[in-house]
């Protein structure tokens, strides 16, 4: 077996049916503005016959002169559980890049490492896998961010499980949106301004960077979109003032029992009525809000925002966000959940919510409410391998290291 350069075309239509497909590992990844500098290879495993076992995207730069650095984005296209491919693989990578004069490889695997159930049981343990990698001399760099360890994701057959899977107060949260009038909408590149103009603050990319992911990724496999939630303050007013003259005739009928039972109130009846008393109050809250929201706007509000990725077989919540003062309205719950209805409906069937702290357990960090609301959706944590090295060129790569030690 050798690695040879594949064609764009034959590296793009083995990327779409592999197992271990990401839209790091693709063609359109290696477009975006960041990689402009890095030579592009697309190299595959092949047999004498030209059967491709395995391939990979690499992006080749100079990080300082003489030190070539190699980057293989999301790991590779490849069975890692198959010991003797990947040995394989890694013996003829390095003869490969050699010739490149690269030094150093560095990735990021993303078969799942372990995956966590909702209650933080290990219910997948596939560390055997990491630990055939450093079998192969990759050694761990550990994680360059707080956020690069752990994903949540969905993974289902059916979407009435899928929906009963969800806990409570999501399920609560998506029917409050759905009683408040919220309308949902598709955007284009000409909308991405309004997207970034509520996500701003939760991202460390500019609008450019946006811009650019929406233009490279425009393709069937491989596309990304924009999706908004939008509040018609006239339907809010509707539909809250029916819920609001439901409650307090129910509320009506529970104080009339009450005031008739005076000698007699059981636990049960008194805490009805404090239910009772409590959801009118709130209700109560809500349509002077709805009143003066439609007093003040006749166009709908956009109050929440989702971009996506979609990723020829998975749906990536790339980020989302509300609008600063709607964060009442809970879009993001409800944009979720028309996204997963709708690409379940096309035939998707793995949807990424994305990436939570990695201190997500520790109830008393600030990230421990992002992870609630991810989990809330009813998936799994997913761990991820390090990053991870790959020397080259071990004379070259010692004194690179030394160099940057003594700095």
């Amino acid at each position: 077996m050798k690695i040879i350069s594949l064609t764009s075309t034959v590296y793009h239509n083995y990327a779409n049916i592999h197992s271990h497909r990401n839209f790091g590992q693709t063609i359109e990844y290696s477009m975006l503005k960041y990689n402009a500098d890095k030579k592009r290879l697309f190299l595959g495993l092949v047999d004498d016959n030209e059967n491709l076992y395995a391939a990979t995207l690499i992006l080749i730069h100079s990080v300082r002169p003489g030190i070539i650095e190699a980057i293989a984005p999301n790991g590779y296209l490849i069975d890692y559980a198959n010991f003797d491919l990947v040995k394989t693989f890694t013996e003829e990578l390095i003869k490969y890049l050699k010739k490149e004069k690269v030094t150093y490889l560095v990735t990021n695997p993303m078969f799942k490492y372990r995956v966590y159930d909702k209650n933080n049981y290990i219910i997948q343990n596939n560390e055997a896998l990491l630990n055939n990698l450093y079998r192969l001399d990759y050694k761990s760099l550990g994680y360059y961010s707080d956020f690069e360890r752990f994903d949540v994701i969905i993974e289902n057959d059916s979407i009435n499980s899928l929906y009963n899977n969800f806990n409570r107060n999501t399920k609560r949260n998506i029917k409050d949106t759905i009683n408040m009038g919220i309308t949902l909408h598709k955007g284009t590149i000409k909308d991405i301004e309004d997207a970034y103009n509520i996500i701003k603050k939760k991202t460390k990319h500019n609008l450019a960077y946006y811009e650019n992911l929406m233009t490279i990724y425009n393709n069937n496999d491989n596309k990304m979109e924009v999706f908004f939630a939008k509040l018609n303050t006239h339907k809010y007013l509707v539909n809250i003032q029916k819920l609001y003259n439901k409650e307090k005739q129910e509320n009506e009928k529970i104080h009339n029992i009450f005031d008739n039972h005076l000698g007699n109130i059981t636990e049960k009846l008194l805490n009805k009525k404090i239910n009772s008393d409590n959801t009118l109050e709130k209700l109560n809250q809500e349509l002077n809000r709805a009143i003066n929201l439609n007093q003040k706007y006749t166009d709908d509000i956009l109050v929440g925002t989702s971009i996506i990725i979609k990723n020829n077989h998975e749906i990536y919540f790339l980020i989302d966000g509300y609008k600063e003062g709607y964060k009442f309205i809970h879009s993001t719950h409800i944009l979720k959940w028309a996204i997963i209805k709708k690409y379940y409906e096309l035939g998707y069937r793995i949807f990424n919510l994305g990436e939570i702290h990695k201190n997500y357990q520790d109830k008393s960090s600030k990230y421990h409410n992002q992870y609630l609301y991810k989990i809330g959706f009813g998936g799994n944590v997913i761990e991820y391998s390090p990053n991870l090295v790959l020397i080259i060129n071990k004379p070259l790569y010692t004194i690179y290291k030394n160099i940057n030690r003594k700095k």
